[in-house]
């Protein structure tokens, strides 16, 4: 009974809210009707009224715009009788300077002869003058010419210095020698280095013997370290080294042992460098003297 009387409550709740909604949208629709039809009253009396303003504006535009051409006519005509008075103006002031400049010139000109006579009148005396002070000065000149001619000239001749003799040989240049040393100096500081953080002590004169050993390869990146991961690599640290080098006739199980131990003991560091490998490997089997 309980369930049945839930069920007839549910059923009315929803009938309810359904009659509600309805009556909402009804209501919407009609006022969106009703906004529709305002706005179209609206538009239709503002037309309206547009054209009546329009219909009333037209006649005064019109004498509005004649009133305004016919200023800017005067304005015009103002304007050129303004500049022309100007233009008239200023030729009077130009034929009124002109006549003093040439009043002027003609006073200037008068002056600059009369000048020129008193000069021409003063230049005579100040010659007389001029010869007399010459002529003292020149008095003593000659007797000092008229003694040098009586004595006899005697003149040294310049000792001529020895040219030191330059030697036609060429000279070697030492620039590329010292260049070269400097590189091979700093290699030698970086694997000592290098020996001392992986050993603590360096044997430098066994350290220099196998730098020379190895020759222009420290120079080259893939030649100057030593890749443990690359079998290959290891076989030619081998071969070339371990059986040319210092003469090891022992199996290859031992000296592959010994590169291994190598490369645990050069683990720390990324770059292992071929003469840190080859120092010691060499010191590990007590073989410095085969190398010297």
């Amino acid at each position: 009974m309980k369930e049945l009387a839930i069920i007839k409550l549910t059923k009315s709740f929803f009938v309810k809210v359904g009659q509600k909604a309805q009556a909402k949208k009804e209501q919407w629709a009609q006022e969106a009707a009703l906004s529709v039809e305002e706005n179209k009253k609206r538009e239709a009396e503002f037309k309206s009224e547009f054209k009546k303003a329009k219909a009333m504006l037209t006649p005064a535009a019109a004498k509005d715009e004649a009133a305004s051409t016919s200023t800017k006519g005067q304005k015009e005509k103002e304007a050129k009788t303004v500049a022309a008075s100007t233009v008239e103006t200023s030729e009077t002031k130009k034929t009124e300077t002109k006549k003093p400049e040439a009043e002027k010139t003609t006073v200037e000109k008068a002056e600059t002869k009369t000048a020129s006579v008193e000069k021409t009148v003063a230049k005579p005396q100040k010659q007389s003058a001029s010869k007399e002070s010459t002529e003292k000065k020149t008095a003593p000149e000659k007797k000092k010419a008229a003694d040098t001619a009586s004595k006899p000239t005697t003149t040294k001749k310049p000792a001529s210095k020895k040219e030191p003799k330059t030697d036609t040989k060429k000279t070697p240049k030492p620039a590329a020698k010292k260049a070269t040393g400097s590189k091979k100096a700093a290699k030698l500081l970086l694997y000592s280095e290098d020996i001392k953080k992986h050993y603590g002590a360096v044997d430098e004169d066994f350290l220099a013997i196998i730098v020379k050993n190895l020759g222009p390869s420290i120079y080259r990146k893939d030649a100057e370290l030593v890749s443990c991961s690359d079998p290959k690599e290891l076989d030619t640290v081998r071969k070339n080294f371990l059986i040319k080098k210092l003469g090891m006739q022992e199996s290859d199980d031992v000296l592959n042992g010994a590169i291994k131990e190598v490369c645990e003991e050069l683990k720390a560091s990324r770059n292992k460098y071929r003469a840190t490998f080859y120092y010691s490997l060499a010191k590990k089997f007590k073989l410095e003297s085969k190398l010297s």
